[in-house]
């Protein structure tokens, strides 16, 4: 019946303890992340992307995501700062020349020990380190070509080595980062959607003032930055009858001429017109001639 001297209870059924925290197996963790999509768990095959957190994922699987919320069932937590094409970048990743599927699924049935290279599917173009989770790597969200982080410091250059496109320090981005450096570069991915959302409604608002303004101050506006002279456009009553228009043509072709007359004529310009006293014709004038 219980405590009548037939059983004796342990000690884990009178005293509740701390339920300890269940291990994953580090092999499994690091293949899921580095050669499986974050998205789908599918094996990650060309083309791949990767967003600002640095998660990799099939491009189809993000595609499909984006054209409805509801394909996979944790999509919302994995990936739901992703709203568009724009959220993510396609990697120009290197491919492994030993890497085969067969070999690698049948490794698959014997993981256990951390330090067993894992084979992977991308290598670094540069130090021909593979891309399995042994191995930090960072991708250019210039370009989109992945190196090993290592291998990108020791390069002194700001041009990719792979495509030759410039970039800073701030376009390098860290591929599957710990949970210590991904609180930041969350906060930093927050700020900077915030900051765009900012600069989009000024444009908006700057867009719909202009779009209020007469024509004449939209257009000192549009040419503020250029110091020419900006000539005043012509009210609408002037230009709305053909007539009239006509007039102030004429009348400002009148006023051009006036003043191309009235401009001094210059020395040598004078000096052909002026009379010499030279004899001869045309073909003799100004000519030496000894008959003249």
């Amino acid at each position: 019946m219980g405590n009548d001297g037939g059983s004796i209870p342990r000690r884990i059924e009178l005293v509740k303890e701390k339920q300890k925290d269940v291990k994953q197996n580090p092999d499994i963790e690091r293949s899921a992340t580095w050669l499986h999509c974050a998205l789908s768990k599918l094996p990650l095959e060309q083309p791949v992307v990767s967003d600002a957190l640095g998660k990799l994922y099939n491009q189809d699987s993000v595609i499909e995501y984006i054209l409805d919320k509801t394909a996979y069932g944790d999509g919302d937590k994995i990936c739901s700062h992703i709203t568009s094409t724009k959220d993510i970048v396609k990697l120009n990743l290197a491919p492994n020349p030993g890497y085969d599927e067969k070999l690698v699924s049948a490794d698959a049935t014997t993981m256990g020990n951390l330090e067993r290279d894992i084979k992977g599917r991308f290598i670094c173009p540069v130090s021909m380190k593979e891309m399995n989770g042994k191995h930090r790597f960072v991708y250019l969200s210039t370009c989109g070509c992945a190196f090993a982080e290592q291998a990108l410091k020791e390069i002194q250059t700001k041009e990719c080595v792979s495509c030759g496109k410039p970039y800073t320090s701030s376009d390098i981005v860290l591929l599957n980062p710990t949970k210590e450096e991904l609180e930041p570069i969350k906060k930093a991915m927050e700020a900077n959607k915030l900051k765009q959302k900012a600069e989009r409604v000024r444009k908006a608002k700057k867009a719909a003032r202009l779009a209020n303004m007469p024509e004449g101050e939209v257009v000192q506006k549009k040419r503020k930055r250029d110091h020419s002279p900006i000539k005043a456009p012509l009210p609408k009553k002037i230009l709305s009858g053909s007539s009239t228009t006509t007039a102030v043509m004429n009348k400002v072709a009148q006023e051009l001429a006036e003043r191309e007359k009235k401009k001094p004529v210059s020395d040598a310009v004078k000096s052909i017109y002026a009379d010499k006293g030279i004899k001869g014709n045309y073909l003799t004038m100004g000519t030496f001639n000894r008959y003249a």
